[in-house]
């Protein structure tokens, strides 16, 4: 299961906003406990992030911090610079902080784990890169290579703009304070 700094989604489900447009909603856990709920908003605004505020208050103060705390850009390092790039623009990243980012991300993350186990098994590889040709279009590589070889290839591809390379399901566990970011 997709985890950043401890935190997870779990029973995420999948509903359509004001426009029909999917949305996802699920538990939130942290250590491994359930403490709270966290839905995008069907109407385009703020995220919610519900906690359970009968946790004690250094857990809330613990589960808090985190949020407030979480740079959007360390876990998918690269994204943003090829976003300046498409739009031919110097974005400060570092104002993409909070809660919001983090579970956009964990988000992201998730999607990307279920794709590591739908092609890993059914290409019977180990190593699975998500590579963007650009901002809009990515293709999914798979390799029995060793991950240093195959880093080497996508590197060498010069169509691959940027790659995220997933060897096993540990690599879908990050702790962005220990500089696990990709």
């Amino acid at each position: 299961m997709a985890k950043i700094n401890e935190i997870e989604l779990k029973g995420i489900k999948e509903f359509k906003g004001h426009e029909f447009e999917d949305l996802i909603q699920g538990n939130i856990y942290y250590k491994g406990k359930k403490v709270g709920w966290y839905s995008q908003d069907s109407w385009g605004g703020c995220d919610h992030i519900d906690l359970d505020y009968t946790l004690p208050k250094d857990l809330l103060k613990e589960i808090n911090d985190i949020l407030d705390n979480y740079e959007s850009d360390k876990v998918f390092k690269g994204i943003s610079d090829l976003y300046d790039k498409t739009y031919n623009i110097k974005f400060d990243h570092k104002i993409l902080k909070g809660g919001e980012y983090l579970f956009g991300d964990l988000i992201q993350l998730d999607t990307f784990e279920k794709k590591y186990k739908k092609f890993s098994k059914q290409w019977g590889v180990n190593n699975i890169a998500i590579c963007y040709k650009d901002l809009f279009s990515n293709v999914i590589k798979g390799s029995k290579l060793p991950k240093s070889e195959f880093e080497k290839v996508l590197n060498s591809d010069e169509n691959i703009k940027l790659y995220y390379l997933y060897s096993g399901l540990e690599d879908f566990i990050i702790n962005t304070d220990k500089g696990d970011e990709k």
